[in-house]
């Protein structure tokens, strides 16, 4: 009975050695697998991380690109404006009283024609005073562009700077022909002007 028992211990025995062998292998596939998942996890993970670093980057790298831009842009304007300002300043410098009083009845015409009044009042600066054959000369200009007859009056209040500006009796409309207004009227074709030659 001894060899039954010792076959049946040995039987058990070896059962429960083949048991825990594939108990043992199956962990171990399982330990594997969760292993590979976690190992997949990771390198998701780290990808993920490196494309969130490398868009990062690319946003700094794209910021510095606009700032540079942007730096570049106004560092132009204000050469431009810079520009412009010498420009006004030269110009303002050649227009003396000589030049300005040969365009005084173009611009009191120009004027008088863009207020449309039959009657109206030009006021002009010491340094260069509209004078009676001036105000003649508009009134011809006038009425050969438009056929329209203007009176014009001399307004005693003196301007600070060159040019005209021409008022409807009353004051309530007016139109200014000053040098410097004539200058700013042309601001966009002279800063464009600059912007080519710079």
């Amino acid at each position: 009975m001894e060899t039954t028992d010792n076959r049946l211990l040995s039987g058990i025995l070896e059962q429960a050695e083949l048991t825990a062998q594939k108990k043992l292998e199956d962990a171990q596939k399982q330990a594997g697998r969760i292993a590979e998942e976690a190992q997949l996890k990771i390198d998701r993970e780290i990808a993920s991380l490196q494309k969130d670093h490398e868009q990062k980057l690319k946003n700094i790298e794209l910021k510095k690109q606009a700032n540079l831009a942007s730096a570049k842009r106004k560092a132009n304007l204000r050469q431009i404006d810079e520009s412009y300002q010498q420009v006004l300043r030269r110009v303002t410098e050649l227009l003396d009283a000589k030049k300005v009083a040969k365009h005084l009845s173009t611009w009191i015409a120009e004027a008088a024609i863009g207020l449309d009044l039959k009657e109206a009042k030009v006021a002009s600066s010491r340094k260069c005073p509209v004078k009676e054959e001036h105000l003649e000369e508009a009134t011809r200009l006038v009425q050969e562009a438009t056929g329209a007859k203007i009176t014009l009056h001399l307004d005693p209040k003196p301007l600070q700077g060159l040019g005209v500006i021409v008022s409807s009796m009353d004051d309530t409309i007016s139109f200014n022909n000053q040098v410097e207004i004539r200058l700013r009227r042309f601001d966009r074709d002279i800063r464009s002007l600059i912007q080519e030659h710079s």
